[in-house]
């Protein structure tokens, strides 16, 4: 499933959520310079429809308002991916974007980009292992909250 599936079942849950967004185009830019990366399609299509927040207990990080004046603090993903290449040698490639809630956070690997531009989803831990669960970002926020809905 495509990202827009992912957004409509947001958009049918919306009492269930609590969102920060929309993100404006120019903070996502921002947030990609700090990082030195380039978000996935359907990733920034995310920061910019809702920027980060929660839907049906699923915390999903990343824009709070502006990446450069957002607080250290969850669901703060610029801040978090920042905090964790730092702390616990998160690859600079990985983006955080939610916690698995067992310890493990889920990341984009921004290293690989196919040709819809959209790059695969892992569960990373801190001991630097990692596993493939998704193609791209889309596929996996309609996955997670799909299943939580």
């Amino acid at each position: 499933m495509s990202i827009e599936n992912a957004l409509q079942i947001i958009e049918e849950n919306i009492d269930d959520a609590d969102f920060c967004g929309p993100v404006a185009p120019d903070k996502i830019t921002s947030a990609e310079e700090i990082l030195g990366v380039k978000f996935p399609k359907s990733y920034s299509l995310f920061l910019k429809k809702y920027g980060a927040g929660d839907i049906a207990g699923i915390e999903l990080f990343g824009i709070i308002k502006d990446p450069t004046t957002d607080g250290p603090m969850v669901p703060n993903g610029i801040w978090l991916t920042l905090n964790l290449r730092e702390e616990s040698a998160l690859p600079k490639e990985f983006i955080v974007v939610s916690e698995t809630g067992y310890g493990p956070y889920y990341v984009i690997d921004t290293s690989f980009k196919d040709d819809n531009f959209e790059s695969p989803v892992y569960i990373w831990d801190t001991d630097n292992q990692k596993e493939k669960i998704s193609d791209s970002f889309g596929k996996f926020l309609y996955s997670l909250i799909g299943e939580s809905i």
